[in-house]
Formats: C-alpha cells, structure tokens, sequence
C-alpha cells in the first residue's frame, strides 16, 4: 500500500466517520489516530479488508 493509498483510505474514512458523528472537528485526534492505525497495518505486512471493516464498525 503506498502512502498515497493511505492518505486515500484514511480521508474517505474520515469523510464517512465525520457524517456520521456530527460535532466532530476535521482536526480530531481519532484522525491522527486512524492514520497511524492503517500505515501500522501496512508497515506489518496486512493488507486484509475484512479486518479494517471490522475496525471501522467499532468507530
């Protein structure tokens, strides 16, 4: 996954996180949070989209 993959998958992330959490600041640090969470599952070889899912429904 490239970083530019990243930045993707964490901005449409966050795009679907904010409409569903009204009151939320662009600038949280769940955001920052999220970002470390996916480049860690890169930089550990994961790759598995049922697991981000499965993380994405706990938000």
């Amino acid at each position: 996954m490239t970083s530019q993959a990243i930045e993707g998958a964490c901005a449409f992330a966050w795009r679907n996180y904010l409409l569903r959490h009204s009151g939320i600041s662009e600038n949280d640090n769940r955001r920052s949070a999220l970002f470390r969470y996916v480049t860690n599952l890169r930089d550990a070889g994961e790759y598995d989209f049922d697991l981000l899912q499965k993380q994405r429904s706990l938000t």
